[in-house]
């Protein structure tokens, strides 16, 4: 199961023609800031005739997540967006 990548992270081209995201000491993006890296990404993957490597899975999503492969590498992947717990109801024990 994925994670969600907790580093910094910044842009880079690989060998196949491909702009990706790859983890970075002094990157200036986090999980916090997906949406804004998600746009860099494709500015700047446009910018330089690149393709931008993105996960999207079958479900049609349009979040951004930052997330971590079973390697701990991070990669973008556009998620559907997801509903937020509600407060969590106590139990009391009785006896």
């Amino acid at each position: 199961m994925a994670k969600i990548y907790k580093g910094q992270v910044s842009i880079f081209a690989n060998t196949k023609g491909e702009a990706v995201v790859k983890a970075d000491p002094n990157g200036q993006f986090t999980f916090e800031t997906a949406a804004e890296l998600y746009t860099t990404l494709v500015k700047v993957a446009k910018a330089n005739k690149l393709t931008p490597r993105v996960f999207k899975p079958e479900a049609a999503g349009d979040t951004p997540v930052l997330m971590a492969d079973r390697w701990g590498n991070p990669y973008l992947a556009l998620l559907p967006q997801q509903k937020v717990a509600g407060p969590v109801v106590k139990v009391t024990k009785l006896a």
